[in-house]
């Protein structure tokens, strides 16, 4: 989960709180479309690092194996067509919520270069007019 919410706040430009409360609601979201699959959503979202997962320790004792994304790992954890819809699935809603990141950070950029804009015009007529009042 670490990994994905390093690159959700390089990508999206977000905060690593923003990034691990969209991660949550992701889970959640999946959790709830798909109860049976709770223990494996619970699994594929759990932090790295935690000492529990056997392909990091696998991985970690092999120099140039290079480690699976998180993703990858769900049709490892759910096997068959099952495990193959919801990686399938889970990729899907991590593309869609990265376009919307990237949607919501191209807005607020354009917002915030309007709202400078409009500023610095503002100041620009303001400066006039205290001008023109002090010369009188």
């Amino acid at each position: 989960m670490n990994e994905l919410i390093e690159k959700l706040k390089i990508q999206a430009g977000i905060t690593e709180e923003q990034a691990t409360k969209s991660l949550e609601a992701i889970k959640d979201f999946v959790k709830e479309k798909f109860p049976m699959l709770g223990g494996a959503v619970d699994n594929i979202f759990k932090s790295e690092g935690s000492g529990n997962d056997p392909l990091d320790t696998f991985t970690d004792a092999i120099p140039g194996v290079q480690k699976e994304s998180w993703m990858d790992k769900i049709s490892d954890v759910i096997p068959g067509e099952m495990g193959e819809k919801a990686e399938s699935f889970t990729k899907r809603a991590a593309d869609t919520a990265e376009d919307a990141f990237d949607k919501a950070k191209i807005a607020a950029s354009e917002t915030y270069d309007k709202a400078k804009l409009g500023a610095e015009d503002l100041m620009s007529k303001a400066k006039i007019k205290y001008d023109d009042f002090t010369k009188k």
